[in-house]
């Protein structure tokens, strides 16, 4: 019997409890507060341990977890979140190192920092500072428009300048010193100058060349250039099918001044002035060949024609002339010789051999003292070594000396 009554109690016991669980399910749960609000009110921190990810990238965007103004959670999605901000941007709050809040009235920028134009922020190590940029500066290869009076292209301090091809430098600057090209020892001017400012042209295998650009010759294009002899020369178009050349020839101390004028034969060198008012150029001096021959005519004051002549002159002649009174050795410093003496003198002409071609006049003032002469042959064939007073014009034929008049 008092069995019986205890398992009657017990099961009431347990009725009551089961009875009791609904109401203790939906009711509200209250952790460190006596008035629970909601399901489960938190009064302090909340950490969410073993939280799962959304399934899907859609469940992840629309259940971004908020807070209202009384702390209750609740969830919105990002479009709702977006819909609150200026259309085509997110608002941001930033500090001095950027400007703007990201709205389409305020877009988000680097802050100026003390920049100013054309500068650049760079790092420190520290912080952001304002710099100039090295591209404001550069020259480009596809050239440079914002270029000023101020710029220029070289260096600024004292190195030689070298623009190069096929890493070989083809044309320096620099002072004479800095190029290597001072010689303390000389005496020539400009190679013993060491702060002169100097554009050095290079080469290969110790030659160089300057170039010149002539769209209207065929060919013999105009160049500057040196030989392996150290020779420089300049050779330079003429009339789009000619040319002319000036310089140094010549190999181991046999120089020569060289100049050339080209390619038939035809073609005349011609020495001229220039008259600035009235303007015109004035010929003074003209030679000119004749095709591959060995003849060739000099003309002076001939106005632009040729010579007649191997050797012709528009205009007056003058020639030494030359008193004596005592003996004299004549050479080519003397074309006429005036004998004005009173007692015995010697003329010496020089070797025949020596001068063919050459011609002298002598005369005989006096007729006192005697006029001995180096052997001639007179205008009557016979070899004298004395002259009476006249006039005698003597050439050299090479081997004898000759009376022609």
């Amino acid at each position: 019997m008092a069995t019986n009554q205890l398992n009657s109690t017990y099961m009431k016991v347990l009725y009551i409890l089961f009875s009791c669980f609904p109401f203790l399910i939906f009711s509200q749960v209250g952790i460190n507060t006596a008035n629970p609000t909601h399901t489960l009110d938190v009064n302090g921190s909340l950490r969410v341990r073993g939280i799962t990810q959304a399934a899907s990238n859609a469940a992840a965007r629309d259940s971004i977890m908020a807070f209202d103004s009384d702390g209750v959670v609740k969830y919105v999605s990002a479009t709702s979140i977006a819909s609150l901000a200026d259309a085509g941007s997110v608002k941001v709050v930033t500090n001095a190192t950027l400007s703007g809040n990201g709205s389409t009235a305020s877009p988000l920028g680097i802050a100026q920092q003390g920049a100013t134009t054309n500068q650049v922020l760079t790092w420190n190590g520290t912080a952001w500072v304002p710099a100039n940029q090295a591209g404001a500066s550069n020259w480009l290869l596809t050239g440079n428009s914002n270029v000023t009076s101020a710029n220029f292209l070289g260096t600024i301090n004292d190195v030689p300048m070298s623009i190069r091809s096929n890493n070989t430098s083809m044309l320096e600057f620099g002072r004479r010193q800095t190029l290597g090209l001072y010689e303390s020892t000389s005496s020539l001017i400009p190679y013993n100058q060491p702060d002169a400012s100097v554009t050095y042209v290079r080469g290969t295998s110790g030659v160089s060349a300057l170039q010149f650009e002539a769209g209207g010759a065929s060919f013999y294009k105009p160049v500057i250039f040196t030989d392996a002899s150290g020779n420089f020369l300049m050779r330079g178009s003429s009339a789009g099918t000619d040319f002319f050349e000036l310089g140094s020839a010549g190999t181991s101390d046999n120089g020569q001044m060289v100049f050339t004028i080209g390619d038939d034969g035809n073609e005349p060198m011609i020495f001229r002035k220039y008259n600035y008012t009235p303007a015109a150029y004035v010929e003074m001096m003209r030679l000119q060949g004749t095709g591959l021959n060995s003849n060739v005519r000099v003309g002076i004051n001939m106005a632009g024609t040729t010579a007649n002549s191997t050797f012709q002159v528009n205009g007056s002649v003058s020639q030494s002339v030359a008193t004596i009174t005592a003996s004299t050795t004549l050479d080519e410093n003397f074309f006429t010789v005036i004998a004005n003496n009173a007692s015995a003198i010697t003329i010496t002409l020089p070797a025949a051999s020596s001068c063919a071609g050459r011609m002298y006049i002598v005369k005989k003032n006096t007729s006192s003292g005697t006029t001995n002469i180096s052997s001639f042959i007179n205008s009557l064939g016979t070899t004298v070594n004395s002259i009476t007073t006249g006039v005698y014009q003597l050439q050299s034929d090479g081997t004898n000396w000759h009376q022609i008049n």
